[in-house]
């Protein structure tokens, strides 16, 4: 498991953390010149940094979820700082050449540079992450769709509702999809964060859901974080024996009224075709295959517009090459806080936005919510319109 190998990094990442702290404290703040204090952070220090391992192994309660919670920002906060710190060290060592005074005062002002820093990083990014974006994107298709000229579509996906994300958040999304006034809805996976004990309101999210407006209603595929597991730091715990397909979230959708897509594909309105696609990672750990682009579009007439919701935005050559006109996608959320976006963009053919793969138009969004830590710093929360005009006869 991938927690596992990085546990080991995370923990040598904050001893240094935390030794670079308490000696900047110890030299630059009077207080600290005593044990008391000095004691008081290494508890604080340490019981922040361990909240993920906390979370993990209490029982369900509320003293649980206020671990959950300070955990996630724990994990932004972390990175923030201990890149900060490095960054700085890297500097004081290039100037260690320079009087020993002139070093004292820069590491003071770094000290602050990167406490101030922090709080910015932490209260901005968990600002932002509310946030919900309007992002259009107008595809072009080389096909007719009896009585309509063309057909808006609102794109959703990665709402994580759990510890992070939920009722105060759906309504920004349902209120910004409502106001595109949408011929379709699809949800592209991970409507929820693995636990659905983590939801809170339920009830009022299904009512807040079920309040979205489309012609033709709205649809979801699942995503990899649609299954019963346990999470620790963001990472997710489960095998084919420990891993659970959640029945509460198939109730959930159904009384949203939201249509699932199991790798299945239906004729809309007897205009166009829509597919969801079993997501991978889930598939995989419930011990199933999902249907490849040829069998899963084998009985689509391809003189109709044909739509693929699939989670993540992989296979999109071969679903070109069955006849897709258009593939939704959620999942990497644009690497959520930078620099992680630069990373996606090398690991994904699509990460983030609009791509052409030989006929077919990939559009692929950033995400309503937020995975791991609650922030976004260098992308946005968004909910994509997508405006399909026919050009064919």
């Amino acid at each position: 498991m991938l927690a596992v190998i990085l546990a080991p990094f995370y923990l040598l990442l904050n001893y240094y953390l935390y030794k670079r702290g308490l000696h900047w404290l110890t030299v630059y703040v009077s207080m600290f010149h005593s044990r008391k204090p000095r004691i008081l952070y290494t508890v604080l220090y340490w019981g922040t940094a361990t909240s993920l391992l906390t979370a993990f192994l209490l029982p369900q309660s509320q003293l649980q979820r206020i671990f959950k919670v300070v955990s996630n920002y724990w994990i932004g906060m972390f990175f923030c700082a201990v890149s900060l710190t490095a960054a700085a060290d890297m500097i004081g060592w290039i100037l260690n050449r320079r009087r020993q005074k002139r070093k004292r005062g820069i590491s003071f002002w770094a000290g602050v540079f990167i406490l101030a820093a922090v709080l910015c990083f932490t209260v901005y990014g968990s600002v932002h992450a509310r946030h919900v974006d309007t992002t259009s994107y107008q595809v072009t298709v080389d096909k007719a769709c009896p009585g309509r000229d063309q057909l808006k579509i609102v794109l959703i996906a990665d709402l994580h509702l759990g510890y992070n994300s939920g009722l105060s958040q759906v309504r920004r999304v349902v209120e910004k999809t409502n106001e595109g006034k949408p011929d379709l809805v699809c949800i592209a996976g991970d409507i929820f964060d693995n636990e659905y004990r983590a939801v809170k309101n339920p009830d009022q999210i299904e009512k807040e859901l079920a309040k979205i407006k489309s012609t033709y209603g709205t649809y979801a595929c699942w995503g990899n974080h649609d299954l019963n597991e346990k999470i620790l730091g963001g990472f997710t715990f489960g095998t084919k024996k420990h891993s659970s397909d959640d029945r509460q979230m198939r109730a959930f959708l159904t009384r949203s009224k939201i249509k699932v897509l199991d790798d299945k594909t239906v004729l809309v309105g007897q205009s166009f075709y829509l597919a969801g696609r079993k997501d991978p990672s889930k598939a995989k750990k419930m011990g199933v295959e999902r249907k490849n682009p040829g069998v899963l579009l084998a009985d689509c007439d391809l003189s109709k517009l044909v739509i693929v919701m699939d989670h993540e935005p992989k296979e999109l050559k071969e679903l070109s090459e069955e006849g897709a006109d258009l593939d939704l996608s959620g999942h990497t959320h644009d690497g959520q806080i930078f620099p992680g976006n630069v990373l996606t963009s090398l690991m994904w053919e699509n990460s983030c936005g609009y791509k052409k793969i030989g006929a077919m138009s990939s559009v692929v969004t950033s995400g309503a919510g937020v995975w791991g830590p609650p922030m976004r710093v260098g992308t946005k929360s968004e909910i994509c319109e997508i405006t399909v005009r026919f050009t064919g006869k």
